[in-house]
């Protein structure tokens, strides 16, 4: 891997995702471009084109003292203080700055990037829910990986792989391994969410991959339905890497529903790697 871009909410700079892109960067020894983004056009306007070809704007309209000196002057500091925060982990940083519609720019930027980590949390303050509706549009768009950044974050011990017998969990697979040789020797978990659908054939051919790959390879067999499974293993997990694959499928945007019990995130522990086929 070469290239990771970080895209920031200019007013609102999260440093767990800033440490977390650092720890990639050294990692992987990549570099790190890090895109200020500031709403200018309303979101509104901003139409995501869906044939699989570049979004667009069909109408752009001037947000209501979105450019004042107030904004810039936080964007300001929120840029000095992300770079004082690359300069303290040795990470040489590249910075952009976006005066537009964040998901097209992001989405643009994307299609020269090998990953794109984002915060679940960006520009939340304008939708209701996590992963916020900016981070959905460039989930369905997004020109390479995303990673979404945990909230709190220590080490990778685990890499664990959520496998549903689609083209989408395999190619997941292969991206996140083609991409981070640097995790091969942690420990590989399967969490089989074809259920007995899965045959002892499939579930060889996947182990066998994965072990030339990664030093260990272990299946996670629930015996609940397969969200809820998934909830109740990962809520027990810290340290590990999630992988998943297709968007459309509706687990990831489950993943971040609220917990009744105590109103936070049930995910912001993890980071979680997610590429479409």
């Amino acid at each position: 891997m070469e290239r990771i871009l970080l895209a920031i909410d200019s007013q609102n700079l999260d440093e767990n995702a800033v440490d977390f892109a650092c720890f990639l960067a050294r990692l992987t020894e990549s570099k790190l471009t890090a895109i200020f983004l500031d709403t200018l056009i309303s979101e509104e306007q901003v139409i995501l084109n869906g044939d699989g070809g570049i979004p667009y704007v069909a109408s752009a309209t001037l947000g209501a003292g979105r450019g004042d000196l107030g904004r810039s002057a936080i964007r300001n500091e929120n840029i000095r203080l992300f770079q004082e925060l690359a300069d303290e982990e040795g990470i040489e940083a590249n910075i952009y700055r976006n005066d537009g519609a964040p998901a097209l720019d992001v989405i643009a930027e994307s299609m020269f990037a090998d990953v794109l980590i984002l915060d679940a949390k960006t520009f939340s303050g304008a939708y209701e829910g996590l992963p916020s509706r900016f981070v959905k549009d460039i989930l369905q768009d997004t020109g390479c990986p995303v990673v979404i950044a945990p909230a709190t974050f220590e080490d990778i011990d685990n890499v664990v792989f959520c496998y549903d017998g689609g083209k989408s969990s395999i190619f997941a697979m292969k991206q996140f391994s083609y991409l981070f040789p640097e995790l091969t020797l942690k420990k590989a978990q399967v969490i089989n969410l074809k259920g007995e659908a899965l045959t002892a054939e499939e579930a060889s051919g996947v182990t066998e991959w994965l072990k030339v790959h990664f030093s260990e390879v272990e299946w996670f067999i629930p015996e609940e339905e397969a969200t809820v499974a998934l909830f109740k293993y990962l809520l027990q997990k810290k340290n590990d890497f999630l992988v998943m694959g297709a968007y459309g499928r509706g687990l990831l945007a489950s993943f971040f529903e609220k917990n009744p019990e105590d109103d936070t995130a049930r995910t912001t522990s993890i980071p979680i790697f997610v590429a479409h086929y």
